[in-house]
């Protein structure tokens, strides 16, 4: 079967952005969305403190505001932790979960990544499930493994009824962060092709639904090229885009970059 998935095009900022900066980038967001093509989706995720801001700003269907992440269970003991039902609560779009800094500091499994993709899906939310190999996983040629192992754990028990709230994010984790390197577009093009016939294993035929998206190091530099791979069904893009102006200039070129592709074809 096959489909045609949306161009997402997204941001995690991490821990920038105060709720002042989000409403500027939320009135960027709300005039952008008006005017990009209806299968392109953009994706802004702030911090928890801006979430709130979502009810002021009734963002065009194209565009979801996300949250960083968010706990297992539905309430209980657990100091600084938000919930999906909170999150759904205030009209959050999706939530991402499994970032490799997550994974690194906070010593996230895969199992428990596996229990908040449920909790999500649970409660209505899209998810962008971030997978990723580390440098030495890389160099001992295990990198397919390290995706197959992150993908099968989280999606375990995931139906073809939930394909809808799945989206995948690679970055590869020697590829992001300030020391960062971006992947070769060959190189990119191939480890989506194995996170494709992963899902096709999952789901097969219907997993086409998923989109793949690529991050690590995109910028005003590289994103044109990363943009027009077929495999690449859109770009998850960091510090290059924290700023409005930014971010509306690296849009602009992927989308070029896509959009020629696709007359090409």
């Amino acid at each position: 079967m096959s489909v045609s998935r949306p161009f997402i095009f997204g941001t995690n900022v991490k821990m920038t952005h105060t709720p002042a900066e989000t409403r500027n980038f939320l009135q960027m967001l709300a005039e952008v969305g008006e005017e990009i093509p209806t299968d392109v989706r953009l994706v802004y995720i702030p911090p928890y403190t801006s979430l709130y801001l979502r009810r002021e700003f009734p963002l065009p269907s194209s565009t979801w505001l996300g949250a960083q992440n968010m706990h297992e269970d539905e309430r209980g003991g657990n100091t600084g932790e938000i919930s999906a039902d909170m999150l759904g609560e205030l009209g959050i779009d999706l939530v991402l979960l499994g970032h490799s800094e997550r994974r690194e500091r906070y010593n996230e499994t895969d199992e428990e990544l596996n229990r908040k993709v449920h909790a999500a899906v649970a409660h209505g939310l899209r998810f962008i499930l971030c997978i990723g190999e580390k440098e030495r996983e890389k160099s001992y040629g295990v990198a397919r493994e390290t995706l197959s192992r992150q993908l099968k754990i989280a999606l375990h028990g995931l139906t073809t009824h939930h394909l809808s709230k799945i989206h995948i994010a690679y970055e590869p984790v020697w590829a992001i962060g300030t020391s960062g390197r971006s992947a070769s577009p060959e190189y990119v093009a191939k480890m989506h092709a194995w996170i494709r016939k992963v899902l096709d294993e999952l789901y097969p035929e219907e997993s086409t639904i998923v989109p793949i998206l690529y991050g690590g190091s995109v910028n005003e530099q590289n994103c044109a090229e990363l943009a027009k791979i077929s495999l690449v069904d859109g770009l998850f893009v960091g510090r290059a885009v924290c700023q409005a102006e930014n971010f509306r200039k690296v849009l602009n070129l992927s989308l070029a970059s896509r959009f020629a592709r696709e007359k090409e074809r």
